[in-house]
């Protein structure tokens, strides 16, 4: 099962999106998008490309896990020592 469409809901969201403003910055239709976000259907390898790309993540957090705000804006875990 991929994570894709709820990663991409996730990431719009945090990085206060509209679902047009995410669709045009990929060139993609807004009611493609929602058939992402919903998973209604899967977007070709190019568009997961050009998105993990542009968010600075791998292909593997974008599609086998479910993406958390820390992931999305690249924050590190403080380790106490």
């Amino acid at each position: 099962m991929s994570f894709f469409g709820k990663n991409i809901r996730k990431i719009r969201i945090a990085k206060k999106m509209t679902q047009t403003e995410f669709a045009e910055l990929f060139d993609l239709k807004r009611t493609s998008l929602g058939s992402y976000e919903e998973g209604r259907a899967e977007p070709k390898i190019d568009t997961v490309i050009k998105i993990a790309d542009y968010f600075r993540l791998s292909l593997d957090q974008l599609l086998r896990a479910e993406l958390t705000i820390n992931d999305i804006f690249h924050f590190k875990a403080i380790t106490g020592e």
